[in-house]
C-alpha cells in the first residue's frame, strides 16, 4: 500500500512540475517527503497536500527537495560564447528597444543568469550594458539563493580569476558575493515551465532565452510543449539556447543549434554534416551518407524513410550498431518502447560501449515501467563513457560526454 501512495506522490510531482521521477527513485522520494514534512507518511502527506490552506506550502517544500538547485558559473562556455550580443542589440533596436531582454529559464540558484549578465558586460565594455536578465525557477528556495547571490568555491571554479575578482567579492568566510555590477543587470522570480504562462506574467517577449539541461528531468510529452512555448517567447530575430542534455531527452526532435538558429534542413541532426550532391548519375550512397540521411529523416519525423534507410544499412551489416540505434530512436518516439528496447539491445550487442544507446535503452525501460532495468542501463552508461571514443561520431558530434553523464545522474536521482 505504501508503494501506491509513493506512486501517487510521483504523479503529483509530475503534474505540478513536469519532472518525471523514475521508479528507482522511490526511496529517495520518501526521504524527500520526510524532509519536506517531518513525520508524515506518504499517505498522510497526500492528505495534507490536498488541504486548501496548508497544502500549497507543503507541495512547494517537496518541490524544493526534488528539484536540482545547483549549477555553476560559465557552464559550457563554448556554447555561451556563440551568443552574438551586438547582433541581438541590433535586432532589439529594430523593434524599438535599446535593451537586450534575456530570460534564463530554470536558472536554479542563479549562476547562469549572472553568467549571462557577465558575458554581456564583457561584450559591450561600457558602464551600463544594454541588457536586462530575468532568472526564473520553480523552486522558491532556489530563487532565494539566487537573489542572495552568495556562492562557494565549487560554483565559481570555472570562472577565470580575473573575472572572479572583477565581478565577485570574496567574503571573510570564503564565499563569493555577486557584486553590484552584475546585480543591477539581473532580477529573479518564480516560474513553472510545465504549467506557467509563456512569457512569464508581466513580461514581454525576449531577445535571448536560455534553458539548458533542464528538460532531461521532464516527462516526455511535456518536453516538446515547453520548447514550443519557449520559442513563442522570443522576439523576432531572437535566439533560443538549449543544452545538449536536453537533446538527449527528446532525441529525434531537432532543437535550435548552439548558435540559436533553426537547423538547416539540408543538414543531418545531430551530426549536422552537409551531404554532397554529386552531379549526373548518383552512385549508391555510402554507409555514412545513409546513416546521416536516416538521422535527418528521424529528426524530421519521417519514420518510414528513416526505417527504410535502417533496413538498407542492416542488410549490408546486421551488426551495424548505429543503424540499430536509429531504429531504437524511431520506435521509441513512435510509442513502442518494447520494440525500441530490442533494437537498442542489438546496438549494445554490436558495441557494448555505445553509451548513448545505453542511455536511450534506459529511457525505453522507463517508458515500460521497468525501473530496475532502466537503472542498470543508466549505470552502464556511467561505467562505459569514454570521451576519446569517436566510433559513433555522426551521432555524438553535437552531444557532450558530460551531458550524457548528467542526464544519467538525473535519471538515477543524483544531484552532482
Amino acid at each position: 500500500m505504501s508503494s501506491y501512495f509513493v506512486a501517487e506522490i510521483m504523479e503529483l510531482v509530475r503534474r505540478e512540475t513536469g519532472i518525471a521521477l523514475p521508479a528507482g527513485r522511490q526511496t529517495a522520494l520518501i526521504a524527500a517527503v520526510d524532509r519536506a514534512a517531518r513525520g508524515l507518511s506518504p499517505d498522510a502527506f497526500l492528505r495534507a497536500a490536498s488541504d486548501p490552506l496548508r497544502g500549497r506550502g507543503l507541495l512547494d517544500r517537496l518541490i524544493d527537495e526534488v528539484t536540482v538547485q545547483e549549477t555553476t558559473f560559465v557552464r559550457d562556455r563554448g556554447q555561451l560564447d556563440t551568443i552574438p550580443w551586438h547582433g541581438l542589440l541590433l535586432a532589439a533596436r529594430a523593434l524599438g528597444s535599446g535593451t537586450i531582454r534575456v530570460w534564463s529559464a530554470a536558472c536554479a540558484s542563479g549562476e547562469e543568469a549572472y553568467t549571462l549578465a557577465l558575458l554581456a558586460d564583457q561584450a559591450f565594455a561600457q558602464d551600463q550594458p544594454p541588457v536586462d536578465v530575468l532568472g526564473t525557477d520553480i523552486s522558491a528556495a532556489a530563487i532565494e539563493t539566487a537573489a542572495a547571490g552568495r556562492y562557494r568555491d565549487r560554483a565559481v571554479r570555472s570562472l577565470a580569476p580575473a573575472l572572479r575578482d572583477r565581478y565577485l567579492d570574496r567574503q571573510a568566510d570564503g564565499t563569493y558575493l555577486v557584486g553590484q555590477r552584475l546585480r543591477k543587470l539581473v532580477r529573479f522570480g518564480r516560474h513553472n515551465l510545465a504549467s506557467g504562462p509563456f512569457p512569464p506574467p508581466g513580461e514581454a517577449c525576449f531577445d535571448l532565452v536560455a534553458c539548458r539541461n533542464v528538460l532531461i528531468y521532464f516527462d516526455q510529452p511535456i518536453v516538446g510543449r515547453v520548447i514550443e512555448s519557449l520559442e513563442r517567447s522570443l522576439s523576432p530575430g531572437g535566439m533560443l539556447i538549449l543544452g545538449a542534455a536536453d537533446a538527449l531527452q527528446r532525441t529525434t526532435t531537432r532543437p535550435a543549434d548552439r548558435a540559436g538558429r533553426p537547423p538547416d534542413p539540408d543538414m543531418a541532426w545531430p551530426g549536422r554534416r552537409s551531404l554532397r550532391r554529386p552531379l549526373g548519375r548518383q552512385p549508391r550512397r555510402s554507409r555514412e551518407e545513409r546513416l546521416a540521411a536516416a538521422l535527418d529523416a528521424a529528426g524530421k519525423g519521417n519514420s518510414d524513410a528513416a526505417m527504410a534507410l535502417v533496413a538498407s544499412l542492416l542488410a549490408d551489416d546486421p551488426l551495424d550498431a548505429d543503424a540499430h540505434f536509429v531504429q531504437g530512436l524511431v520506435t521509441l518516439e513512435a510509442g513502442e518502447p518494447a520494440r525500441a528496447a530490442a533494437a537498442l539491445r542489438s546496438a549494445l550487442y554490436a558495441d557494448a560501449a555505445f553509451s548513448l544507446a545505453a542511455f536511450t535503452l534506459g529511457r525505453a525501460y522507463d517508458e515500460m515501467g521497468d525501473g530496475p532495468a532502466a537503472r542498470r542501463a543508466y549505470e552502464r552508461v556511467l561505467r562505459t563513457l569514454d570521451p576519446d571514443d569517436h566510433r559513433h561520431e555522426p551521432i555524438l558530434q553535437q552531444v557532450d560526454i558530460g551531458d550524457i553523464a548528467a542526464a544519467c545522474r538525473a535519471r538515477l536521482g543524483g544531484r552532482t
